[in-house]
């Protein structure tokens, strides 16, 4: 048996995500392009004889320490396995920011407890279970078309040449379901930018045109109508002739950029007006996301 895994868990952003409408069971059908970017929480996953989780620094909430539990649970549940782990968590991404950082460290959790367990189970399948960006991140893609509530995940090719966005964080915790519910019907879509753009990764001719010109995100107006600082960050970014997209459902904001180049320009353009803003490579492959999280600054967090 392997005794522990180290995984590197990154954020994303939703490239586009729209609300196709209310299921059967409740939850809002989505469909959404989904990529990973060089931000990353760091993650430690070893065999124990009971379940010990600890995250570093203490994010302060509740639904992340919930996720891991759930996550851990649910593959022991698929595998007939007691609830046992050793998990440590180095946390980089922001909490409650639309990047999904709990879901990631939920995916990674499961891909190490798969390898340590040496089981073949279904990640995605478990980690629907858990939640719904979760199969996402369990599947291991760096970009996806992303649709139901998040259960179904198809794989699309990672950008080449790379992308870049500028993602912009904005200094506000945002609960999902506060956003869910301040959604409108009349604010729904049918799935046709995101479409767009799942067919230009699919074929090899994404670029940044593409995503501007077809970026749609359906929570963006409940968002700003449930947290004021979205509204003011884009009016500011926009006073520049930058606009910024939501990711999820916020607060995280990111707009698109013609190279890195470009991205660092737009960063500096950002931050002359009091901005969070950070360039990251979209859809990066595992090395270019270790490279990046020896490089950022320390948040506190480490790996025990």
């Amino acid at each position: 048996m392997t005794r522990a895994v180290r995984l590197l868990a990154p954020a994303k952003v939703n490239l586009s995500l729209e609300v196709l409408g209310v299921r059967d069971d409740g939850y809002h059908a989505l469909r959404s392009v989904v990529a990973t970017i060089d931000l990353a929480d760091r993650v430690r996953v070893a065999a124990s004889t009971r379940l010990d989780v600890r995250v570093r620094p203490d994010p302060g909430a509740a639904p992340e320490a919930e996720l891991t539990r759930r996550a851990v649970e649910a593959l022991a549940a698929a595998t007939a396995r007691p609830a046992a782990a050793h998990i440590r968590v180095a946390k980089r991404i922001p909490v409650a920011a639309g990047l999904g950082g709990g879901s990631s460290d939920a995916g990674a959790k499961l891909r190490g407890l798969a390898r340590i367990w040496r089981t073949d189970a279904d990640l995605r399948h478990v980690g629907a279970s858990v939640g719904s960006d979760v199969p996402f991140f369990a599947s291991g893609a760096r970009v996806a078309l992303v649709e139901g509530r998040g259960e179904l995940v198809r794989e699309l090719p990672p950008p080449v040449p790379a992308l870049w966005i500028v993602l912009v964080r904005v200094a506000a915790r945002l609960r999902t379901a506060a956003v869910f519910a301040a959604l409108r019907p009349d604010e729904w879509s049918g799935g046709a930018a995101t479409d767009a753009i799942a067919r230009a990764f699919a074929d090899g001719t994404i670029a940044p045109a593409t995503i501007r010109a077809q970026a749609r995100n359906d929570l963006l107006a409940a968002a700003t109508r449930v947290c004021r600082e979205i509204g003011e960050a884009r009016l500011i970014a926009g006073s520049k002739g930058v606009t910024l997209h939501l990711s999820g459902s916020g607060p995280s904001l990111f707009t698109v950029a013609d190279s890195r180049s470009d991205a660092l320009r737009l960063t500096r353009i950002l931050r002359r007006q009091g901005l969070d803003a950070r360039s990251h490579e979209v859809g990066p492959t595992e090395r270019a996301v270790r490279a990046s999280a020896v490089l950022l600054p320390s948040t506190g967090g480490r790996i025990e």
